[in-house]
C-alpha cells in the first residue's frame, strides 16, 4: 500500500511540474543560485543563476525575489532570477529561513527572544513576533514557507520531534506530516511550497544528499520523494523560494439588462462562459457579472440565459487584457399566441376568431391576418386585417370573398420591435352565396308577379328564375312575371328562387287572393302535367298536376334514367299533386341525380319533365 501511495505523489507532482519554477541557493564563498521549472520531476534538471550568499529565501506570486543573507545578522536583498539581487535593509531579528504569504515577508529567528514565526516589513526590516513556536514545543524551523492554497505555513525541524509540520498562524495548532527526509543525517534547511507540494532542498551535513518533495494532498503520513540536488559537492545551510508562473488569466465582465426594461439591470441570470476552461456565475443585484480568471488566448463561447427571456450567445476572443463586454441586451422571450379558432356563422357571412394570449409579460398588439391556404407558409401573400389588444376578433369581409379555403393567423408584436412566430388557425372553407332575389310580390289584380335581382355574391354566376304558381314552375331571365288564366276570388301560393351556376337559392314564397277578371273568371279546364316544387329537392317533392275529366284513370310514374320505372302514385278524384319523398318501390331512397315523372291518364302518357334529387 505505501508503494502505491508513493507511485500517486509522483504522478500529482508532475501534473503540477509546469506551474512554477523552484529557486535555491547555498551559503558560503557565494556559491552559484540554481532554478527548475521541475519538468520531468522527479528527474529535474537545473538552470545556473548568478552567485550569491543564501541564508533563506521567499517568493512573491509576481515573481520577486527576497534573499535573505548572512549569519546572526540577516540582510534583506530583492532579486529576480534574472537581476543581480539588491540590498533594500537589514531584519532586526536573525531569520533562517523565510516565506511570503498575505501579502507579508515572514521569517523564523533561531536567536531572537521569543524563537518564533515574524512578520517582517520589507521598508525597515522591523520583525514583529507573530507565533512562537518554541516555548512549550521546543520547535526550530530551519526551512519555513506558506502554502496559500490551504492558507498554512509548512515548517521543517530537526529537533525533538523532528519532521514537516503545518502551522496555523492564527491558531497556533501544529500538526506533524510526516518524519524526518530519508537521508544520513535528516537534515533540511531550505524549503519551498508551490503547487501543494513542499520541496525541502538545502541540507547541512553529508554531500551528496538529494532533495526532498512532500505532496501535501496526501495528508498525514505521506511519503517523501527525492529529487536531483545541484550541489552534489557542498553540504551547507542555504535557502529555497518557489516562483509561481506569471498571470495567464484576464478579468471578463458585463452588464445585462432585458429588451423590455433597458435601463434596469437583469439579476440571477445564469452566465457562462466555455472556451479553454469552463466558468459559470450569476447576474447579481444590478445586474453585473464577472469571471476574475479567465485564461488568456482563446476563443470562448459565451452565453446568458434567464427564463423569460432569449438565450443570448456570443463567441468572445481573450487575450492578454482584461474584457469588459459592457452592457448586454437579452431578447424578450417571443412567444407565440396558441389555440387559434376560426368559426363560420350559420348565415357564412362572418368568421370569428378566439386565441389565447401567450404566458408572458404584456405585448403592445396582436396582428391578425388572412390568406388562402396553399400561401400558409409564404407571409408576403398575407393580408393583414388588423392590429389589436384583445384576443377576439370577428371577420365581416368573409361575405365578400371568393369561395376558396381559407386560413388565419395571429403575430404577436412585442416591444422594442419583438415578434413572435406566427400562430396558426384551422382552415375554413368559403361556400358559395345563394342569395334569393330581393322583394318578391304579386299583384292581385292583374297577377304580376315582380322582384329585385339577389345581393351580388362572389365565385357564382346567376342563371335564371324559378317561378312557382301553385306548384307550378315557369323560368324567365327576367324580373317578372305574369301569371295567367286565374281565377277571381281564388288563394294562390306563388314563389320564386334563383338558379345560379353552382346551385340554387333558398326557395321564397307568398299566398295572395285574385282580386281581377280573367277569360270569363275561369281557367280553362285541361289535363296537364304542371311540374314539380321544390326543384332541385332534397328528399321531397311536390308533383302537381290537372285532370280534365275527373273520372278518368291516372297515375303518375316515376323512371330513373335508365327507363327503369321505380315509383307509381295512382290519382285519385280531385287530386291535384302528390308527393314523393325520393324513394323506391321497397321505400329504399335513391341516389342523386336527374329522374323523369309522367302523367298517365287512361293508359296514355299525357306529359313527361324530369326533377333533380341533390343530397
Amino acid at each position: 500500500m505505501k508503494k502505491i501511495t508513493s507511485i500517486l505523489t509522483f504522478i500529482c507532482l508532475i501534473t503540477f511540474a509546469s506551474a512554477g519554477t523552484l529557486f535555491v541557493g547555498l551559503e558560503g564563498s557565494s556559491p552559484p543560485t540554481f532554478s527548475s521549472d521541475l519538468s520531468g520531476f522527479p528527474n529535474v534538471n537545473w538552470t545556473q543563476h548568478y552567485s550569491f550568499d543564501v541564508s533563506g529565501a521567499a517568493a512573491t506570486p509576481e515573481g520577486l525575489l527576497y534573499i535573505g543573507n548572512g549569519a546572526f545578522t540577516t540582510h534583506l536583498y530583492e532579486a529576480t532570477l534574472t537581476s543581480t539581487p539588491q540590498q533594500i535593509c537589514t531584519i532586526s531579528e536573525d531569520m533562517s529561513s523565510l516565506a511570503y504569504g498575505r501579502n507579508t515577508l515572514w521569517g523564523f529567528s533561531n536567536y531572537a527572544d521569543p524563537k518564533g514565526i515574524y512578520s517582517i516589513n520589507t521598508n525597515t526590516g522591523e520583525a514583529t513576533l507573530a507565533l512562537d513556536v518554541y516555548t512549550g514545543y521546543g520547535f526550530r524551523f530551519f526551512a519555513l514557507d506558506y502554502n496559500p492554497v490551504d492558507d498554512l505555513f509548512y515548517g521543517y525541524t530537526e529537533y525533538g520531534a523532528s519532521g514537516l509540520y503545518s502551522i496555523n498562524i492564527d491558531t497556533g495548532e501544529m500538526i506533524q506530516l510526516t518524519g524526518s527526509i530519508p537521508a544520513s543525517n535528516g537534515q533540511g534547511r531550505g524549503m519551498a511550497v508551490g503547487n501543494n507540494t513542499v520541496y525541502l532542498t538545502a541540507t547541512r551535513g553529508d554531500d551528496g544528499i538529494p532533495y526532498f518533495s512532500y505532496d501535501i494532498s496526501q495528508g498525514v503520513g505521506g511519503d517523501w520523494i527525492e529529487f536531483p540536488n545541484p550541489y552534489p559537492a557542498f553540504h551547507s545551510t542555504g535557502g529555497a523560494a518557489f516562483i509561481p508562473d506569471p498571470v495567464t488569466t484576464i478579468e471578463l465582465s458585463g452588464h445585462v439588462v432585458g429588451s423590455d426594461q433597458p435601463e434596469v439591470g437583469l439579476a440571477d441570470c445564469e452566465v457562462n462562459l466555455n472556451g479553454i476552461g469552463s466558468y459559470q456565475t450569476l447576474t447579481d443585484a444590478n445586474g453585473d457579472f464577472l469571471f476574475p480568471e479567465v485564461e488568456q488566448n482563446d476563443n470562448y463561447m459565451l452565453d446568458i440565459s434567464l427564463e423569460g427571456y432569449e438565450i443570448y450567445a456570443e463567441t468572445v476572443t481573450v487575450g492578454i487584457e482584461n474584457i469588459d463586454l459592457g452592457t448586454i441586451t437579452l431578447n424578450e422571450t417571443a412567444l407565440p399566441a396558441t389555440n387559434v379558432v376560426a368559426v363560420i356563422n350559420e348565415e357564412n357571412t362572418e368568421v370569428s376568431l378566439t386565441w389565447d394570449a401567450p404566458a408572458t409579460r404584456e405585448l403592445e398588439s396582436y396582428d391578425v391576418f388572412r390568406f388562402l391556404e396553399i400561401n400558409n407558409q409564404n407571409p408576403n401573400e398575407w393580408e393583414l386585417l388588423a392590429s389589436i389588444t384583445e384576443t377576439v376578433y370577428a371577420d365581416a369581409g368573409w361575405e365578400q370573398l371568393e369561395p376558396e379555403m381559407y386560413q388565419y393567423s395571429i403575430v404577436a408584436q412585442y416591444t422594442n420591435s419583438i415578434i413572435a412566430e406566427a400562430a396558426l388557425s384551422n382552415v375554413v372553407e368559403k361556400l358559395p352565396l345563394f342569395n334569393p332575389p330581393q322583394n318578391f310580390a304579386v299583384d292581385p289584380i292583374s297577377g304580376l308577379a315582380t322582384w329585385d335581382p339577389p345581393i351580388p355574391s362572389p365565385g357564382v354566376t346567376l342563371i335564371e328564375y324559378n317561378v312557382f304558381l301553385d306548384g307550378e314552375i315557369f323560368t324567365t331571365t327576367e324580373t317578372q312575371w305574369q301569371f295567367e288564366n286565374l281565377i277571381n276570388g281564388q288563394i294562390y301560393v306563388a314563389g320564386i328562387q334563383v338558379v345560379y351556376d353552382l346551385g340554387v337559392s333558398d326557395y321564397f314564397e307568398i299566398e295572395f287572393e285574385y282580386t281581377g277578371t280573367g277569360l270569363n273568371d275561369i281557367i280553362n279546364s285541361k289535363t296537364e302535367l304542371k311540374g314539380n316544387y321544390p326543384n332541385p329537392f332534397n328528399p321531397i317533392t311536390t308533383i302537381s298536376f290537372e285532370i280534365a275529366n275527373l273520372n278518368e284513370l291516372s297515375q303518375i310514374e316515376i323512371y330513373n334514367l335508365k327507363g327503369q320505372r321505380i315509383r307509381q302514385y295512382s290519382i285519385s278524384n280531385g287530386q291535384s299533386s302528390v308527393i314523393w319523398n325520393g324513394t323506391d318501390y321497397n321505400d329504399q331512397p335513391v341516389s342523386s341525380g336527374i329522374y323523369l315523372y309522367k302523367l298517365i291518364v287512361n293508359g296514355e302518357a299525357i306529359a313527361m319533365k324530369k326533377c333533380l334529387l341533390l343530397k
